[in-house]
């Protein structure tokens, strides 16, 4: 008896270990983007953060800088800790703990302010008084806003985790704080399950004869035509009259973005001389070949990118221009496109606003082009997103500001709309910062693209390009990734390829190429090939059980299915669609 007890002492505590070390490595995707009267509880009960929720008073917390700090209690009865008296930006409050260079870490946290609306952001100070920043967030008074962000280190050591707010007028309060790290082996694995979840659907093939009987032994062979999720590439006018880049295009992608030629400098380089005999000739190859097209871009709001003639005009004359071209172009290419990108970079810039003289004037752009195409899903498109966290322009809640904006204007609640994040990655990735922003952003309820991804010349750039691929593609809120490696005879010549100061670009040449001027892959374009196929089900071969039944997991998209048994004479051959969903799609075929 005292063995058997023993036995299940052993087994109750192998078990428990095995659900703590589950829920340990497990990823939460969840995000929140309202501001709420009371905040979640923390993610993770706290990780690597003790009193995360102050029940213990300020126990393992300290001040940060010269202000000061207390304990204070909510009208809905949490603790929660306030810095005041503030007279630098980064007077608040900090935390201890020893970070390791092996580990990638996602941070969580709840603010509120005692008035206005501030950016507050979390940084991670290192024992050699630099800094790097966490994560940021729009926070206010009356309600608590959730910060998410992440970071990893460059070596093991000792930090100290504080915040700042560039307005030393406000008092902060923080609650819930949560950190937690995960090893790369933890990391892959939690991309591997999103991926099984959100990328593969099971399939189930039922054969039966035309009076009903189920057919065993029928031998059934899978193979996807077309993704659901696309993976896209940009692209130059070189693609019109090179068969080896169209064939190379082809083989590769299923959506494109052409990288100027669709531009209104491009179009209309002259005032009232338009000319779209290259994007037609180029929308027309997609289109035979099944490639979607995303049009980028209608307008740019950066004064810099348009036309001398259009910034010359008066105010009302650079209005009905500005109108003229999105009738131009969303007319003449209506149902060809994907998605618009209606105005480009509007975060950074107010090229219209400031010339037309409202401050709303890049929502009513949206408006004019959903009346023309009511059906096309409009993208806000904008760069440093994923790869600067330090620009606060882009941050992810200042993003959800700009999405709420566009559909405050009268008549544009209902937009189709979703989130372009560029993806210009110049500096080494850090995908616990994409992550945590895809998080938030991925909170709307919007679909988010990548779309003009490309990475820094130098001999790691296959090895970001692939981490940062695999990390947007097992992430549950992206729906399209557009690599930025448009091709020119000139731009993957011998002597840019050869270039080895990484730092500065040479004249005509490419960030980043997938091929030599040969079409012979680079060590980024292996690793696209290898992405490509392994995210996709080709070949699958089988045969139907005594049930009359075959089961796959499959990769979502289109299929097709080519079927045969002994008592029929001949193969034959259907198609489907795998469109997603936590049970499995039954496929029913009859001879």
């Amino acid at each position: 008896m005292k063995i058997f007890q023993m036995l299940v002492t052993l087994f109750s505590l192998l078990l428990t270990w095995c659900v703590i070390a589950t829920w340990a490595s497990s990823y939460d995707y969840s995000a929140s983007i309202d501001c709420l009267e009371k905040p979640w509880t923390p993610q993770y009960n706290g990780g690597l953060v003790g009193n995360s929720e102050f029940d213990l008073g300020l126990n393992e917390w300290s001040k940060f800088g010269n202000g000061k700090i207390e304990l204070r209690k909510s009208k809905s009865g949490n603790n929660y800790m306030a810095a005041y008296d503030r007279k630098m930006p980064n007077d608040s409050f900090s935390y201890n703990l020893y970070v390791e260079k092996e580990l990638l870490y996602t941070f969580s946290a709840w603010f509120q302010l005692n008035k206005g609306k501030e950016i507050i952001s979390a940084y991670l100070k290192h024992g050699d008084g630099t800094s790097t920043i966490v994560g940021s967030v729009i926070a206010k008074s009356g309600c608590w806003s959730m910060l998410k962000g992440g970071f990893q280190m460059q070596e093991d050591m000792n930090a100290q985790l504080y915040f700042m707010s560039n307005n030393t007028e406000v008092e902060l309060w923080i609650d819930n704080a949560s950190l937690e790290g995960f090893t790369r082996a933890e990391w892959r694995d939690q991309q591997y399950e999103s991926i099984n979840k959100v990328r593969k659907q099971k399939v189930r093939i039922h054969m039966t004869s035309q009076d009903g009987l189920t057919l065993e032994g029928a031998k059934v062979t899978l193979d996807q035509t077309r993704p659901r999720f696309h993976i896209g590439g940009g692209t130059t006018s070189s693609i019109i009259d090179n068969k080896a880049y169209r064939d190379y295009f082809v083989k590769r992608f299923t959506a494109a973005t052409f990288d100027n030629e669709m531009k209104w400098y491009y179009t209309e380089a002259h005032q009232g001389l338009e000319n779209y005999t290259v994007p037609d000739a180029m929308v027309s190859f997609f289109k035979q070949n099944g490639i979607a097209v995303r049009g980028h871009t209608i307008l740019w709001a950066s004064a810099n990118m348009n036309q001398q003639w259009v910034k010359a005009l008066a105010p009302r004359d650079v209005l009905k221009a500005a109108v003229r071209r999105v009738g131009s172009v969303v007319s003449r290419y209506l149902g060809d496109i994907i998605g618009w990108d209606v105005m480009n970079e509007n975060m950074h810039n107010s090229f219209y606003e400031d010339r037309i003289g409202r401050p709303d004037a890049s929502a009513m752009f949206y408006q004019i082009v959903r009346a023309l195409d009511p059906q096309t899903p409009l993208f806000l498109n904008e760069y440093n997103v994923l790869a600067h966290p330090t620009d606060m322009k882009v941050i992810p809640s200042k993003y959800v500001e700009k999405i709420r904006e566009i559909r405050e204007f009268p008549g544009n609640d209902d937009l189709v709309l979703r989130i372009g994040l560029q993806g210009h990655f110049f500096f080494k990735p850090n995908v616990s910062h994409i992550r945590a922003s895809l998080d938030v952003l991925g909170a709307t309820n919007l679909s988010i693209w990548l779309t003009e991804m490309d990475f820094k010349r130098g001999p790691t750039q296959h090895v970001e390009f692939e981490e940062v691929m695999r990390e947007v593609f097992s992430h549950p809120a992206v729906e399209g990734i557009i690599v930025w490696a448009g091709w020119k005879p000139t731009s993957c010549s011998d002597k840019c390829l050869s270039d080895k100061n990484y730092d500065v670009l040479p004249e005509g040449c490419s960030m980043m190429c997938l091929t030599d001027i040969n079409f012979k892959n680079l060590p980024t374009g292996d690793a696209l090939d290898k992405l490509v196929k392994e995210w996709k089900t080709v070949n699958v071969t089988g045969f139907t059980d005594k049930e009359g039944v075959f089961e796959h997991e499959v990769f979502l998209g289109e299929y097709s299915l080519t079927y045969s048994h002994p008592s029929i004479p001949r193969t034959l051959k259907t198609v489907f669609n795998v469109t997603g969903g936590r049970e499995p799609l039954d496929v029913r075929v009859t001879f």
